[in-house]
């Protein structure tokens, strides 16, 4: 059945943007509704939306060397028909993510219109493509970004909170009705932190599917709990700093049957390093003076990120 569309008269362009993230604690337990401590970017995905006086519909999507890596041309009677069948599957789940906001939102119409997307970080990256993409979509349309992140590519909605957060934030996915606080979270010690790119990319689902549940005991679940405020009272002190990277990886290392990534590449690192996000992959966090980012420059890891340059 195709949705009935409206002749709607839209006439200004409108541009949309939505900040990048790192999940600096709570991988895999924020989903079992353990506060986790996350980093809005200064970093964003924009959304520009150009209405047509036709039915036609264009999408561009550009990297953020502007290479154009996603493009499709249609119509509003395609696009929005519960019937067509998309081959190409982020054609697929762009028509899903855009009828299920429609269905969300009253405004249940639209004309044609040009969407252009760019972005301030690498598409590869694990900034946050999908859930800036959830948000620029929910602040266009006017629906609920959890409940559209929720219905169309699950986890916990951290990011979609990151993605219009203000600063550092600690978040809790509640059972689906997410809980966010933001937080001052600028660290005496910022200049000892640094992110680096592991150029590994994890895919998230697969990631999630590594965590035992079952291993998060009631002790377990109170000491991340309480790594949040930990980590934002020991950023003026790198020595506590350090040890509470180091403990917070030593429970996500127990609950998923991995090795922390510094026991798996960098034994010899005299800082501390942490994983972002799901393990295995994308961005690390690690601490340490100028000295520390040659110890990953020589070994091949050549982008490295200083905290002032991504943090909002």
């Amino acid at each position: 059945m195709i949705k009935e569309l409206k002749q709607v008269i839209l006439i200004e362009n409108k541009k949309f943007k939505a900040h990048g993230k790192f999940l600096i604690t709570g991988e895999y337990a924020v989903l079992n509704n353990v506060p986790a401590l996350a980093m809005p970017l200064k970093l964003n995905q924009y959304l520009e939306i150009s209405y047509r006086n036709d039915q036609e519909i264009t999408w561009k999507s550009h990297n953020s060397d502007g290479d154009l890596w996603y493009q499709l041309a249609t119509n509003v009677k395609d696009l929005y028909s519960d019937t067509i069948h998309c081959s190409h599957p982020i054609t697929s789940k762009l028509r899903e993510v855009l009828n299920t906001a429609l269905e969300l939102t009253s405004n249940n119409s639209l004309r044609g219109f040009d969407a252009v997307m760019t972005l301030d970080f690498d598409r590869h990256s694990g900034m946050g493509t999908s859930s800036t993409l959830i948000s620029l979509i929910s602040q266009w349309l006017g629906c609920d970004p959890y409940q559209l992140q929720f219905k169309c590519f699950g986890g916990s909605g951290y990011d979609v909170a990151c993605a219009t957060a203000d600063r550092a934030l600690i978040y809790n996915y509640n059972d689906s009705k997410p809980l966010v606080e933001e937080v001052n979270f600028d660290p005496a010690i910022k200049d000892q932190i640094f992110f680096v790119y592991l150029n590994r990319k994890q895919d998230s689902r697969d990631s999630i599917a590594m965590f035992q549940q079952e291993l998060l005991t009631d002790d377990l679940r109170e000491e991340l709990s309480n790594i949040p405020e930990g980590f934002i009272s020991a950023s003026k002190n790198l020595s506590k700093f350090n040890n509470i990277i180091e403990r917070h990886e030593e429970i996500i290392s127990s609950l998923i049957g991995l090795a922390p990534i510094k026991n798996q590449l960098f034994t010899d690192y005299k800082g501390a390093i942490k994983s972002l996000g799901g393990w295995g992959g994308d961005f690390i966090m690690a601490t340490g003076g100028l000295a520390a980012r040659d110890y990953f420059k020589n070994k091949g890891y050549g982008e490295i990120l200083e905290w002032d340059e991504v943090a909002l």
